[in-house]
């Protein structure tokens, strides 16, 4: 396993983001240019999940997070936005009383890292990729919602970094944590709480909207496909899967995806070695039959992305 790192750091500085409006506030990162992640906050509602063992999935604005909670403390993986920080500490105390010890954040988007700065100024490790600390700690710019984002205040930013994975030992459980091949990001994590038989596999497997890689971050269609093939063989019939949005999800679950993300892929890869050109591609609608919608990105866009990156292989 590669070298783990401890970097310390303390002070916050942050902003708000919301309805495309910002405002100065505490505890979010500065949004240069662009809308960021328009939300209205005061209608968020949210939802605690048991999931399996020790893991519930807290549902709201946002990535899902994972909350592993014992008598040796939480555990959380992602933390959604930071004006929802108080209200996911209030969530998290009808599960346990307990110190938020660690977040761990699966990648470094700013609807699973908003609430980074304010748990790492009261105290909690962020665990995570060393390039997603590498990324927060300098402006970042986020394609898909066309926005540049200032960095992260050094609260805000992950304490123990890896390059390969590390593993925690609390509550009486292993928690091994795995960076796959670049996927949603260059820097993502899948968490594996071995005893609560419990996956959170962040952005790279998501239940709604269509598959989603930022190419500008070092994502890559092919690589979300590698990365679900590496969790499929690691996992049981039984585990729970928590995906960065939608559900709590099965093996099965999982391999459907999967399967749909290498079919889209096969039929581009088939009309690029037949000497199609991008528009004819689109417009044969590769993925039509599997009712990919808009999202983030329109479908036709998503396309563009995944021939491209086919194209240049």
């Amino acid at each position: 396993m590669a070298s783990t790192s401890f970097r310390i750091g303390a002070g916050t500085t942050a902003w708000l983001v919301a309805s495309g409006l910002i405002w100065p506030a505490a505890g979010q990162a500065q949004v240069l240019e662009g809308r960021g992640f328009p939300v209205d906050y005061a209608v968020v509602e949210f939802e605690m999940q048991p999931v399996a063992g020790q893991v519930h999935m807290l549902a709201g604005a946002g990535g899902n997070i994972g909350v592993f909670a014992g008598s040796d403390g939480v555990v959380l993986v992602d933390a959604q936005f930071a004006p929802l920080t108080e209200r996911i500490r209030t969530e998290i105390a009808k599960v346990s009383n307990a110190p938020i010890r660690f977040l761990i954040n699966t990648h470094f988007h700013g609807d699973h890292t908003g609430s980074n700065m304010n748990l790492g100024a009261a105290g909690t490790l962020i665990v995570a990729h060393e390039n997603v600390r590498r990324t927060l700690a300098q402006a970042h710019y986020i394609e898909m919602i066309d926005t540049l984002f200032a960095a992260f205040g050094p609260a805000g930013l992950p304490v123990i970094t890896f390059q390969e994975s590390v593993t925690l030992h609390l509550n009486g459980e292993q928690i091994d944590v795995f960076h796959p091949a670049p996927a949603h990001t260059n820097g993502d994590s899948i968490i594996y709480f071995r005893g609560s038989d419990v996956i959170h596999m962040g952005d790279i497997y998501r239940t709604r909207g269509q598959p989603l890689f930022d190419r500008r971050n070092g994502g890559s269609f092919e690589g979300l496909i590698e990365a679900s093939d590496f969790v499929l063989s690691i996992i049981g019939e039984n585990t729970k899967i928590i995906p960065g949005h939608g559900v709590v999800s099965s093996k099965a679950d999982l391999r459907e995806v999967r399967d749909i993300m290498a079919t889209v892929r096969d039929r581009i890869v088939a009309a690029i070695d037949q000497g199609y050109e991008l528009e004819q591609v689109i417009a044969a609608d590769p993925s039509g039959d599997f009712g990919w919608r808009p999202g983030r990105l329109t479908v036709e866009e998503l396309i563009e992305w995944i021939y491209l990156e086919l194209a240049a292989r």
